[in-house]
């Protein structure tokens, strides 16, 4: 089979692979479609080194079961499927304690590591615990979304426990998970404000159901979010950029006793913050983490949801010029989600 393989920054190659070999409780599952995520990027771009170089990338995809395994009892050969990123080892205190895998002590994770290889490739081969079913009403490329989607919907109603008609909420970025964060926010019917300083993206903003944008750059984004809100500030504010400015000025967009969910990455880079402000509002503050145990709400939701989600797709390549995809995606300004399809 074809498979696309990072060895290093800027260095990925089209290779041929065996096709991987299935154990009794596990399931063969051929590729439709694969997104490109910022952390993927960012390993290609040598930004980060979260991945174990060399591996194959892609953890944002969706596909049929070709192939199950004989203990195999929940999917069959047609189903369509979507799968997680990172599995716990299920025996570790974090993962006994927190329930959460991403917090595992010995984590498999798929799309970042030579032995838990991802989906920029024709077939993948998990666990059957590892993969959930999604309806004919989604597409591949709409399915090869629920990863971002789930991470966005944890933060809204995980981490941040929900949102309803009454309250607002800012979005610090309109990426693409910041697009999708939006159109949970919408979807639970709550008013939404979107902060980002680039046109085609506030554009996509208010297609998805923004109530209002603001452009960073030409407008004071904090004054702008309390003039919104009758100068008290937002409910919740999710922070998807990732930037200096928005971390630093997110705890004046908010109002007392609020809640503040960090989902963006700054790769590791050290913020300044008035910390006063987090205690003289009472503010509650609280990092995003991936999406554990999200999968199947986060699917429901989907289904369920009128926006058009799949707009936020802006290109498409076919695996083969996965290199091509990865660099375009690396521009940032001139994509929003890339995807790879068979």
């Amino acid at each position: 089979m074809k498979v696309a393989m990072l060895y290093g920054p800027l260095d990925l190659r089209m290779e041929d692979s065996p096709l991987p070999t299935l154990s009794r409780n596990q399931v063969r599952v051929k590729i439709r479609a694969s997104g490109i995520c910022g952390s993927d990027v960012n390993c290609y771009t040598g930004r980060t080194y979260e991945g174990n170089f060399p591996y194959i990338p892609g953890h944002e995809w969706s596909g049929d079961v070709e192939e199950v395994g004989d203990s195999v009892t929940t999917l069959k050969k047609g189903d369509r499927v979507v799968g997680e990123t990172v599995v716990g080892c299920g025996i570790c205190d974090k993962c006994k304690a927190v329930s959460n895998p991403n917090f595992c002590r010995n984590p498999t994770i798929y799309g970042f590591q030579t032995k838990s290889p991802g989906a920029f490739a024709q077939y993948v081969v998990r666990d059957e615990s590892n993969l959930s079913k999604i309806p004919p009403t989604i597409s591949y490329e709409q399915g090869a979304l629920i990863e971002p989607l789930s991470v966005a919907y944890n933060a809204v109603w995980g981490l941040a426990g929900g949102v309803d008609p009454s309250q607002t909420v800012v979005v610090f970025g309109a990426g693409p998970v910041g697009l999708l964060a939006l159109a949970v926010v919408k979807g639970s019917r709550a008013r939404a404000i979107s902060i980002d300083p680039i046109e085609m993206r506030r554009g996509l903003a208010l297609k998805l159901g923004a109530d209002e944008v603001i452009d960073p750059v030409n407008q004071d984004a904090v004054k702008e979010v309390l003039r919104l809100t009758g100068g008290h500030g937002a409910d919740l504010a999710l922070e998807a950029s990732g930037s200096d400015q928005a971390r630093s000025t997110v705890f004046d967009a908010v109002d007392a006793s609020s809640r503040i969910v960090m989902i963006g990455q700054t790769m590791m880079k050290k913020i300044p913050v008035e910390m006063e402000k987090l205690v003289a509002k009472g503010l509650t503050v609280k990092g995003a983490q991936g999406s554990p145990g999200m999968f199947p709400r986060t699917i429901e939701f989907f289904a369920r949801s009128q926006a058009d989600l799949a707009s936020i797709i802006s290109h498409r390549f076919p695996l083969e010029s996965a290199k091509e995809a990865l660099d375009l995606a690396s521009q940032r300004t001139g994509s929003v989600k890339v995807i790879l399809r068979d």
